[in-house]
């Protein structure tokens, strides 16, 4: 399998094609903001491959010189889930956003907190979804967010040559302060943001 930064044309097909499929209405950014995002350098999207045939996709935020950006979408496809195709894009992506960004120390990742699902049901959904990423080698960190009424668990994915570096909780918060400073409206920022350490 192989990594592939994705064009505006690319992307816009993965998006029309899976992403709607994928991601709940609520979730998913409307397709001319992404694109923007895309040709003004806040974010990119990889695919990958196996021959030319789709396996999974990603969409990251990276602010210019910021140390960490944010993994914003995930998904491997429908027919491919459960078969490794997800720790083969873990195992791939840190030297493609290096490459890319050789300013980037790694990347966070949102998922839906565990104390705040509405069901059982759901909360194996959560909890399944944190075991993945820390299957993948990706950290649990003391921060909490609240986007839009959705409350997050924090991860952390640390490149490998920075993994042994212990990193202060306020500074780890910065960071991703600065990130959702770049991916928000100073209206959505002010009124639909929030961090905070957890104790």
């Amino acid at each position: 399998m192989y990594l592939k930064e994705l064009n505006v044309k690319e992307f816009t097909t993965i998006y029309q094609t899976y992403m709607t499929d994928d991601f709940p209405p609520d979730e998913l950014k409307p397709l001319e903001r992404m694109i923007h995002t895309m040709e003004t350098g806040l974010c990119c999207a990889f695919g990958l491959y196996e021959n030319d045939d789709l396996r999974a996709y990603a969409v990251f935020i990276v602010p210019e010189g910021q140390l960490y950006g944010l993994l914003d979408y995930l998904a491997v496809v429908k027919q491919y889930r459960g078969t490794g195709v997800g720790h083969h894009f873990f195992a791939l992506i840190e030297d493609a956003l290096k490459q890319k960004y050789t300013w980037l120390d790694g990347f966070f990742i949102e998922s839906e907190n565990i104390d705040f699902a509405g069901n059982e049901q759901e909360q194996i959904i959560r909890r399944r979804r944190i075991a993945f990423y820390e299957n993948n080698n990706c950290q649990i960190t003391k921060l909490g967010s609240r986007l839009f009424g959705v409350t997050y668990s924090i991860l952390l994915y640390r490149f490998a040559s920075n993994t042994t570096i212990e990193l202060e909780k306020e500074k780890l918060l910065d960071a991703l302060d600065k990130v959702y400073i770049a991916m928000f409206k100073k209206h959505h920022y002010d009124n639909e943001v929030s961090l905070w350490v957890v104790d």
